[in-house]
């Protein structure tokens, strides 16, 4: 689910039944052609979690702000560093990103082996 934009789940747990809310930015993805991959999902859900059948629903909703979402944003973080892109560049693409989204501030931290070896921690406010 992370190619999805996956940024969260929320389960509301009813007498009858329970519903799996899964929030992402591509929907679409999500629920796969003709919903095949929410059916899929839902059976994994059951299997894994010894549920009875048609107890559980599997919903993919999308995220209003994806610019305010920080699971959403640290994931598109990663799909940038993944394919090549800069470390700064990347930062302050999701820090404009951000900001533009119409937050008040904003603090992105990478750390790890960014350039060479050594392991450094970065900090763009």
């Amino acid at each position: 689910l992370a190619e999805d934009g996956y940024s969260g789940v929320e389960v509301r747990v009813t007498p009858t039944r329970s519903e799996i809310i899964i929030m992402a930015t591509r929907t679409q993805s999500v629920l796969g052609e003709k919903g095949r991959r929410i059916r899929e999902l839902t059976s994994v859900v059951q299997k894994r979690f010894n549920i009875p059948e048609q107890s559980v629903e599997l919903y993919a909703e999308k995220v209003a702000t994806r610019g305010l979402c920080a699971i959403a944003q640290a994931e598109s973080l990663r799909y940038k560093l993944i394919g090549g892109l800069a470390v700064r560049r990347a930062c302050y693409g999701v820090l404009r990103f951000i900001m533009e989204s119409g937050a008040r501030g904003c603090e992105v931290v990478v750390s790890g082996k960014l350039r060479g070896q050594r392991a450094k921690s970065m900090k763009f406010v």
